[in-house]
């Protein structure tokens, strides 16, 4: 399957928009895999940027979610196959990212790879003598089964554990079966509260940030060429309207996180990725959030 990719850059927005124009009367239907439970908060976000998208492209369209949770490689496999869902938001990847249409645009302006520990917080002394990337390894990290984090992490020298199960991350953490368990800055804090009766020793690290180029983007199946060139189109237009960076600067979730995790007082940690694609290279810098 060849390669389609869509990166719609100011520059180049006109004429992407004429290309990507929806046909009159043209109706979308958005099929997306079920939300976790417990984690449609994260997903607000990515659905209010589609939403945004979508309406900034003045295009009709409506969503629904299958009855089917879809762990990552799951999704993926369904979307390439463009028969249960047509739609996906998950971290950037070159290989994930083979034979999809890939809105290259991040969702979240690369906060989900600024990185926060979830510790247990009798641990927090152990993490305060952390300073460099070597400090870093010689404690055990854990995350999902085929998640690019995971191999990023792994690529910088880190020990990680994996598991194919979302809850069991959090009882591997409280049970001191690892160390630490990074996370996106906005999603660190509504998975701790959100388990404050199940783990409830679980906490923060308060001063340590783990940075790698990383984000979600909105993947979409192979016969959906034309939702994915319109969400492009639609997403660019935000940007440059100023209604994206509104709806950024507002939007709880991002807010909260930001304030919460307190990025500027920080110790960070950067890691390369070498997995992104070279699409992923060349998305402006405008897009991303720097520290």
């Amino acid at each position: 399957m060849h390669r389609r990719r869509f990166l719609f850059a100011a520059a180049s927005a006109a004429g992407a928009s004429l290309a990507a124009r929806a046909a009159p009367g043209e109706h979308f239907e958005i099929v997306y895999p079920q939300i976790r439970p417990g984690r449609d908060v994260h997903a607000a976000f990515a659905l209010a940027t589609l939403d945004l998208a979508m309406k900034a492209a003045n295009a009709s369209y409506t969503t629904r979610q299958v009855e089917l949770v879809m762990e990552r490689g799951r999704a993926l496999a369904e979307l390439a196959a463009g028969t249960t869902i047509n739609l996906h938001w998950t971290s950037m990847e070159a290989q994930a990212e083979r034979g999809l249409n890939v809105v290259h645009i991040p969702i979240h302006r690369g906060l989900i790879g600024y990185r926060v520990f979830l510790i247990r917080q009798d641990r927090q002394p152990d993490f305060d003598r952390i300073e460099t990337l070597d400090d870093l390894r010689s404690m055990t990290g854990v995350q999902g089964l085929g998640w690019i984090d995971t191999e990023i992490m792994r690529n910088a020298g880190l020990t990680v554990q994996t598991t194919s199960s979302y809850e069991t991350i959090f009882k591997m953490v409280e049970g001191r079966r690892v160390d630490y368990f990074p996370r996106g800055v906005i999603e660190a804090y509504p998975e701790i509260e959100s388990r404050k009766d199940t783990e409830p020793s679980l906490a923060v690290e308060n001063r340590l940030l783990l940075a790698y180029r990383s984000d979600f983007v909105f993947y979409v199946s192979p016969n959906q060429a034309r939702l994915a060139a319109t969400i492009a189109r639609g997403f660019a237009t935000a940007w440059r309207d100023g209604s994206y960076l509104k709806l950024f600067n507002t939007h709880p979730y991002i807010q909260n996180g930001l304030k919460r995790t307190n990025l500027a007082n920080r110790k960070i940690i950067r890691l390369d990725n070498p997995f992104l694609s070279n699409e992923d290279r060349a998305i402006p810098d405008m897009y991303w959030m720097h520290l």
